[in-house]
């Protein structure tokens, strides 16, 4: 009697015990199934349309438009009345619902669209476009991706358009603006451009990633000569390669080439790692005579010099106002011009100008800096101030 207890005592215990070690088993199934159920539904949730906002800008960054759009699989899309805000507010459409097709009028035109298709058709002219994203049905509603605009405004209005994607930002411009306009061989404006340091010696800041400052400026230099000569602009470099220059011997290289315009290249660093952004210096000899001295200083050879540079100091904030003009596009916090007595630029019989493209202390900037799609946006930029810095020059002379 008791052996059959014990034996029915030990057989439940036993039960107990596999019940348990089973449950122990399947607790992590059941987290990764619970796992596997979050990251399908954050992919499902990360395909719905979220809201976000397209800025239109005008040729001297003034918002012309900001409009409403929705961002889905890192494409972003407008509404069809966007195209009344934008391009004309006697835009009409039709959306046949059955089939598809969105038909917009405007300009004297009617554009023909189907909905997962890159085809658009213009009429009158049978022109087509082939758009890299199509319009798709969000809500049950038709949308235009951002390549409509980008692609379809020059046509219809006769414009220049750039985007800004990292900003959701595009300019419209009239036609022409891009492209210097040549008057009295203002075209063939020689510009200097500077990267700072260079050599084993002289590296200028580093980023904690030991990204080094004489690195970028001289892969910006190389780049902006490159797409500058694109657009017939002359450009020489102060050092090609990683060399150390003397500042006399990067004068030399202006005065050698004829110099009109030289620009500096150089980054910035800081104690503090929220100091961040674009900074863009003229040099302003007066500053040096901000202090009163109770003995008036001789007109040495080198204040020569410094007070001979002041003569550009106009033509040199012209070109920094254009600077300040492109490179805001880029960015969402408005740059800043300081004028300084800038002893780098002192003996620069010209229009002078100091970039800081941003501070490597700094984890936003060091990131940009470090990404060769920004730098290429940073050139582009840059060679659209000389086209406009060239351009304005041209319209003085006429």
């Amino acid at each position: 009697m008791t052996t059959k207890k014990k034996t029915t005592n030990n057989t439940v215990y036993t039960q107990e015990v596999r019940e348990r070690c089973v449950s122990r088993d399947t607790l992590p199934a059941k987290i990764g199934a619970l796992f596997l159920s979050l990251i399908v539904f954050a992919n499902a949730s990360y395909s719905i349309a979220q809201s976000t906002t397209v800025r239109f800008i005008d040729a001297n960054g003034k918002t012309v438009a900001e409009v409403q759009a929705q961002s889905q699989n890192k494409q972003v899309y407008l509404p069809v009345n966007a195209v009344k805000q934008v391009i004309d507010p006697a835009t009409t459409h039709q959306y046949n619902h059955p089939r598809q097709r969105l038909t917009l009028k405007t300009k004297d035109r009617q554009i023909r669209l189907q909905i997962g298709r890159p085809t658009v058709s213009i009429e009158p002219g049978a022109e087509t476009v082939t758009l890299s994203t199509p319009p798709i049905l969000i809500a049950q509603q038709p949308m235009l991706p951002i390549d409509f605009f980008t692609q379809l405004l020059p046509i219809l209005n006769d414009v220049e358009v750039i985007y800004n994607s990292s900003l959701n930002r595009l300019q419209i411009r009239p036609k022409g603006t891009l492209t210097a306009v040549e008057t009295n061989g203002s075209q063939d404006l020689v510009i200097i451009v500077d990267p700072g340091h260079g050599g084993p010696d002289d590296r200028g800041c580093a980023g904690s990633t030991g990204i080094l400052e004489k690195d970028i400026v001289l892969t910006l230099a190389k780049q902006l000569q490159w797409t500058s000569e694109k657009h017939g602009i002359q450009l020489h470099l102060t050092r090609q390669t990683d060399t150390k220059k003397t500042h006399f011997q990067r004068i030399q290289v202006a005065k050698q080439n004829r110099g009109q315009l030289f620009l500096s290249l150089h980054c910035n660093t800081s104690f503090s790692p929220y100091q961040k952004g674009i900074r863009i210096y003229v040099n302003n000899p007066k500053g040096q005579l901000r202090f009163p001295s109770t003995t008036k200083p001789a007109l040495t050879g080198q204040r020569l010099k410094i007070l001979a540079q002041a003569d550009y100091l106009k033509q040199s904030k012209d070109f920094a106002d254009a600077l300040q003009t492109e490179l805001n596009f880029l960015t969402e916090t408005p740059i800043q011009i300081i004028d300084l007595p800038l002893l780098p630029l002192s003996d620069a019989y010209m229009p002078a100008v100091v970039l800081e493209l941003g501070y490597l202390s700094n984890v936003e900037d060091l990131e940009k800096l470090s990404n060769a799609e920004y730098i290429v946006n940073i050139a582009q930029a840059i060679t659209r101030a000389f086209q406009r810095y060239i351009s304005s020059i041209a319209s003085t002379q006429l």
